[in-house]
């Protein structure tokens, strides 16, 4: 493990982060109220001591992220706050394990999603436009023409070594130590938790997940003849240490073989572990002996810059298995993700070659290339912005037409919004009636193995804000309201 201070001294935040962090704080603190107008551009400069055009930086990333907004002719002004919903209420699962059955469910709502007609605000998919399209065409010429056995061969199971180390090297900008003789290389991060699942787990042990928990991990859990258990898990604060704890002492805890969650804007909720509650469950995990398969898929996309420590850097035991992958940050149709073993690589290795042999060696030659020129870490500024934007504007649409009592997430990174209704609203007759009207979201029961929160919905805000997406939120708050 690299020396965290040194990597955290080497890799200051730029000025104009530091500044722009500043006046957040200051706006958070409510020493800088809604209305307020701030220091002009040669003030600030001459207050900070930087140049204008650091000035400019801080006031613009501040923009991005919706807090402050530019009037003509005046200057720049702290946003007024909309009047903010209550945040979604903590779950109470069943305390026992079950069977999943919801495949069926899944494969008739995320199909819909996939007509060219639809509003698409259910796949967890970001716009197009996002992306570095262009960028990314030049880098895979480049390695068609430099490597072009790539096109016909398999390549190593492990993955290409150039793109494991670049992998490496990026998390060990950030303060999280990977070696990359432990990487392995997938077909995306569903391929990488089916395998590490598969690994540590037989059929009819228990999973513990988060609940509501992604789609994906029941999925993989039914597919897998073994049992899932929902652990009551808060919307700031994440799944419930307390509560993980007490099921593991319990009768029935000792069939529990992993504990699999997002520890960073979690899907759905947008909930972050606190770096200390992610050591505690790390040490609980060790103590009970169980693997704790980590999800990183959206680590990456936190709307302040600020990149969470994933649990994976706190482990000095090989305990975590951290899986992740490109497909929400960068190129969704690459498919190349990553898991990170731990005392498990060799099986998660073993059971790659039954899988899927290999990769797309050509993708990885690809984006090796692209992480190596520092393409990818310039990207992220430009998409985190993004996201923050798009958030803040679904939420402000939905806290405004939805209707009373309605409860809406918050999440400090990633697209993803949990709505929870009036206790009388049922989100899958809602789905039926928006389906009709050419919107697709993905209701409730979808993220329960008992297909609770029936009166909840998961929306997409990986979409530039637009008239087609306003309307489709304004109809969807009329539909809720029925």
């Amino acid at each position: 493990m690299a020396n965290l201070s040194r990597v955290e001294g080497a890799k200051r935040p730029p000025r104009y982060q530091r500044i722009a962090e500043d006046i957040m704080a200051a706006i958070e603190s409510g020493a800088l109220a809604g209305g307020t107008r701030l220091p002009s551009v040669r003030t600030l400069a001459r207050q900070r001591r930087v140049s204008a055009v650091t000035a400019v930086a801080a006031l613009h990333q501040l923009e991005q992220r919706g807090v402050i907004e530019s009037r003509p002719q005046s200057g720049f002004f702290v946003r007024r706050a909309a009047p903010r919903s209550a945040l979604p209420q903590a779950s109470r699962p069943p305390r026992v394990a079950q069977a999943v059955s919801i495949s069926g469910l899944v494969a008739m709502l995320v199909d819909e999603n996939a007509r060219a007609d639809v509003v698409s605000l259910g796949a967890a998919i970001p716009a197009a436009q996002w992306f570095p399209t262009r960028t990314l065409q030049r880098h895979l010429a480049a390695a068609v023409r430099q490597h072009p056995q790539s096109t016909h061969g398999y390549g190593p199971v492990m993955g290409l070594e150039s793109l494991r180390q670049q992998i490496a090297r990026h998390y060990a900008a950030f303060g999280c130590s990977l070696d990359d003789r432990e990487l392995l290389i997938t077909n995306g991060c569903m391929e990488a938790l089916h395998l590490a699942i598969r690994a540590v787990a037989q059929p009819g042990d228990t999973i513990a997940v988060e609940s509501p928990a992604y789609f994906g991990f029941l999925q993989i859990i039914e597919g897998a003849g073994m049992k899932a258990l929902e652990i009551a898990t808060d919307p700031v604060q994440g799944l419930s240490i307390e509560a993980l704890a007490q099921a593991l002492d319990s009768r029935s805890g000792q069939r529990i073989r992993a504990c699999v969650l997002v520890s960073s804007y979690s899907n759905p909720l947008g909930a972050t572990l606190p770096p200390e509650r992610k050591r505690m469950l790390l040490e609980l995990c060790r103590r009970h002996d169980i693997a704790l398969i980590e999800d990183d898929l959206y680590g990456e996309l936190g709307h302040s810059g600020t990149r969470p420590l994933p649990i994976k850097s706190f482990d000095r035991s090989g305990q975590v298995i951290l899986c992740s992958s490109f497909s929400k940050s960068l190129s969704p149709g690459a498919r190349i993700g990553w898991v990170a073993g731990g005392r498990w690589t060799d099986a998660i290795r073993q059971r790659k070659y039954v899988s899927s042999v290999a990769t797309s060696a050509l993708w990885q030659d690809a984006l090796a290339s692209f992480v190596a020129a520092g393409a990818y870490s310039r990207h992220l500024r430009r998409i985190r912005a993004a996201c923050a934007e798009s958030v803040r504007r679904f939420s402000a649409a939905i806290e405004s037409g939805f209707p009373e009592g309605t409860r809406v997430s918050r999440p400090e990174g990633g697209y993803i919004l949990w709505v929870q209704l009036p206790e009388h609203a049922d989100s899958l007759a809602m789905h039926r009636r928006a389906r009709s009207e050419g919107i697709h979201f993905l209701p409730g029961p979808l993220f329960s193995a008992n297909e609770q929160y029936g009166n909840c919905l998961r929306l997409s805000c990986g979409h530039a804000w637009d008239a087609r997406m306003e309307d489709a939120v304004r109809r969807l708050g009329k539909l809720a309201h029925r």
